[in-house]
């Protein structure tokens, strides 16, 4: 796929977004983090657009920079929702710990302007851990419809994505052979993405409203 094609793929994370900051006033607050992560993803998106199409440069160092953010984005979501939140040292060991593998493979050994795949694999191996437990979680504690439950939608998404981000970046590091294989495995990341932000956006539509919003409503009927 050309670059314009890949580029409005990526863009169908303006759904989720959209719908997000329509009903971003009524929203509970513990989505807030997942929002700006579809908010940061739509900016990166584009920022590499500019470098790739119009300035014809790599789109490294605004790649690796939204991976930092991401990473810390998502730590903070999972915190939010309570897990790391009961497991501060957890939380806080897991923010040093993927801030130090950032610093050390992008400013020490001055990878910044390359891509960042040590990185990528060791916080993508640690969204899936953490939304796989969030699920397990949520499967004994909720009896209700859980393709109902944003969170459990969220974190599908997480898993979904983050796994074959892993399959996508160890196929480079290790150096797969097959020219073809590789060349499915890079293309297959725009259906990947489109699939994963149809995810997102059906979790925003069932992110819960606050109750005060229930209030009004009720008191104006």
């Amino acid at each position: 796929m050309n670059t314009i094609g890949a580029f409005l793929v990526s863009q169908t994370v303006l759904i989720p977004l959209l719908i997000g900051l329509i009903r971003f006033n009524r929203t509970v607050a513990s989505f807030q983090p997942f929002l700006l992560l579809l908010a940061l993803a739509f900016i990166s998106e584009t920022i590499s657009f500019i470098c790739i199409r119009v300035l014809d440069t790599s789109n490294a160092v605004p790649f690796n920079l939204y991976g930092l953010a991401e990473s810390m984005v998502i730590l903070y979501q999972f915190y939010v929702w309570g897990f790391l939140k009961r497991k501060h040292v957890l939380f806080i060991a897991l923010i040093s710990g993927i801030g130090t593998v950032w610093i050390i493979e992008n400013l020490i050994f001055n990878k910044i302007e390359t891509f960042s795949p040590v990185f990528r694999v060791a916080y993508a191996f640690i969204v899936v851990l953490l939304s796989i437990n969030e699920i397990n979680f949520m499967i004994v504690r909720d009896n209700k419809n859980l393709l109902k439950n944003s969170r459990f939608l969220v974190c599908l998404g997480f898993i979904t994505f983050f796994i074959y981000q892993i399959i996508y970046e160890a196929s480079y590091f290790v150096g797969i052979n097959s020219s073809v294989l590789l060349l499915k495995i890079v293309l297959m990341f725009n259906s990947i993405n489109a699939f994963v932000n149809l995810i997102y956006a059906i979790a925003v539509l069932y992110i819960p409203v606050k109750e005060e919003y229930y209030f009004n409503k009720h008191f104006d009927a």
